[in-house]
């Protein structure tokens, strides 16, 4: 008979089991009211065949049409063709180097009109509006770019409670997540509330982290293709199966404002100039303002 301390070991457990849909039959309102509000994560297919990075970013066109763009890739200094060229020999033992977090405001205009405009099923994103965007964009729109075996760094869910998309335009990724509830298992970093000490989910410290083997989890794979919707405070992590291009963009609306709110007036107000209850008030009064006047 195992002892419980073996049970948690064996741990954490995952399913399999994530909802897809075709974006032209699941619909606004059934994408609002099932997944978006209830915080319930989703693969949408058929919303990225608008974009024109879905034909033409493929790993000959980025080393041959941009193979001189300079880039930093985890302190060292690449070009465009020299990390392709790293991705195409990927392994999990010795993975290429993972472009990740990468601004895509930093590419040529011409890569950025590839990816134009966002799928429908990113908003309604508040954090675009004009009361929002005042003083600064929130919305980050990053580009992603790896080999078979690199892994993300962290386990983690979006700073500011926002929702987090991921558009897949080449190659497979595997994710994991955890939900909100999930968090007591987690072990936060000090000083980052949404960041995991936990940075090896295949190989974790079973002494340090003994609580970590009772985590429930998914674990799942996103297709060329395919978005996936990871809602506001989901625990997230990936690795990639196959040489792999991604965007992601972040948002908030009505069904993760309030974490938001509470998030940038910690996070973001200390040390300005306006009080933090002041900001948190004016944002109140905009997120009650846009869910009546613009809900979906």
């Amino acid at each position: 008979m195992n002892s419980p301390v073996n049970d948690v070991r064996n741990g954490p457990t995952f399913s399999e089991k994530i909802d897809r849909h075709e974006w032209s039959q699941l619909g606004r309102q059934r994408y609002m009211r099932e997944y978006v509000d209830p915080l319930k994560p989703v693969i949408i297919t058929g919303a990225l065949e608008h974009w024109p990075a879905r034909s033409k970013w493929t790993f000959d066109f980025f080393r041959d049409r941009y193979g001189n763009l300079p880039l930093e890739v985890d302190g060292r200094q690449l070009t465009m063709a020299q990390l392709i060229a790293e991705v195409g020999t990927s392994t999990p033992d010795a993975p290429a180097p993972y472009l990740r977090n990468y601004q895509v405001e930093q590419l040529p205009e011409a890569l950025q009109a590839d990816i134009a405009p966002m799928p429908s099923c990113t908003g309604p994103n508040w954090l675009d509006h004009p009361l929002i965007t005042v003083r600064e964009s929130l919305t980050f729109t990053e580009l992603y770019i790896g080999g078979k075996g690199a892994r993300f760094p962290v386990l983690h869910y979006d700073g500011l409670h926002t929702h987090a998309f991921l558009m897949q335009i080449q190659g497979v990724k595997e994710y994991i997540g955890f939900a909100p509830d999930q968090t007591p298992y987690m072990y936060t970093r000090s000083g980052d509330a949404n960041v995991s000490e936990i940075n090896d989910i295949e190989n974790w410290d079973t002494s340090r982290f003994a609580l970590f083997g009772k985590a429930k989890g998914v674990r799942f794979t996103l297709h060329p293709g395919e978005t996936l919707f990871m809602p506001s405070g989901w625990w997230h992590t990936a690795r990639i199966l196959s040489p792999s291009i991604t965007i992601s963009i972040n948002g908030a609306n009505a069904a993760n404002w309030s974490d938001f709110r509470k998030d940038f007036c910690r996070d973001y107000m200390p040390g300005r100039k306006l009080p933090p209850w002041f900001v948190n008030a004016y944002l109140l009064f905009v997120g009650k303002w846009l869910a009546l006047s613009a809900p979906y």
